[in-house]
């Protein structure tokens, strides 16, 4: 398990991607943008192992959260 503090900047998106990992989202500050929708501050978003996601922050400011695993951290793009 992990979890990590991150700051995504306001416009940044992390492309099509997936985790060998589950993993949550714990929105500190802010709205994360994924996929699924939007989420404000207080919300917890759990992304299933194996997912094909996006998220990132709105144009109209940063995003800190924490990233919680259930294994240790991944990533793979996937090709467009």
């Amino acid at each position: 398990m992990e979890v990590l503090k991150v700051v995504y900047r306001a416009g940044f998106t992390n492309p099509w991607h997936t985790h060998n990992c589950a993993h949550g989202i714990y929105v500190l500050d802010g709205t994360l943008t994924t996929h699924q929708g939007d989420y404000p501050a207080g919300s917890f978003v759990w992304f299933p192992e194996g997912g094909t996601m996006t998220h990132g922050a709105g144009d109209d400011g940063d995003c800190t959260f924490l990233f919680i695993t259930n294994k240790p951290f991944d990533i793979q793009y996937v090709a467009e």
